[in-house]
């Protein structure tokens, strides 16, 4: 059953997470499922996570088609097109809950750090990346507090970049919580 609630959704994202670390991630009938979600989605929780290749919400949550919304973007980077695309989901799939998720040693931090502490800034459009991480770094931060401060920085930024999502969580019918996610244990941790 879909979750009604933003302590719902977080208690299941949670609950998935918890056997995802344990090993015992539930078989889901994939063909059958994607049978039920064909025609309309209706998830429960947006993730905004990095583009590692390690952190895929749907296996770290154990869940299955159609529960999440998930954008990925290295660095969890909310750029106009990530915002917009969180406003689209909470405007017209009424999800509960959104997940600003960071992650152990992310390189596109780690490449922010280095240069807020003095280092050049990369080629290519990969600068647009690590110049919008470093604007929420501090000089002398390590890359794990750098991971914590963009996950918290992008959960109190949503709000305050959209409309929508604002008024979702000034109704109480969505909440927006920061989390890092373990490479080691495989472990979510909220953050607030």
């Amino acid at each position: 059953m879909r979750p009604t609630t933003p302590e719902e959704a977080l208690d299941l994202l949670l609950a998935g997470n918890a056997r995802f670390v344990e090993g015992k991630s539930t078989g889901h009938d994939l063909a059958a499922r994607r049978e039920e979600v064909a025609d309309e989605q209706q998830p429960y929780a947006v993730v905004l996570s990095c583009s590692d290749s390690r952190v895929p919400s749907e296996l770290v949550f154990d869940a299955t088609l159609g529960d999440l919304f998930v954008c990925r973007v290295a660095g969890n980077v909310l750029d106009p097109f990530v915002v917009g695309s969180i406003e689209y989901a909470v405007a017209h799939l009424s999800p509960v809950l959104v997940m600003v998720m960071g992650h152990e040693r992310c390189g596109a931090v780690t490449a922010a750090v280095e240069l807020v502490n003095g280092g050049g800034s990369p080629g290519g459009s990969i600068h647009a990346v690590v110049d919008a991480l470093g604007a929420v770094l501090e000089p002398g931060m390590s890359v794990d507090d750098g991971v914590r401060a963009n996950a918290l920085a992008g959960a109190r930024a949503l709000p305050e970049r959209s409309a929508i999502v604002r008024e979702a969580v000034e109704s109480h019918a969505l909440r927006v919580v920061p989390a890092v996610y373990s490479l080691d244990s495989g472990r979510v941790e909220l953050l607030a």
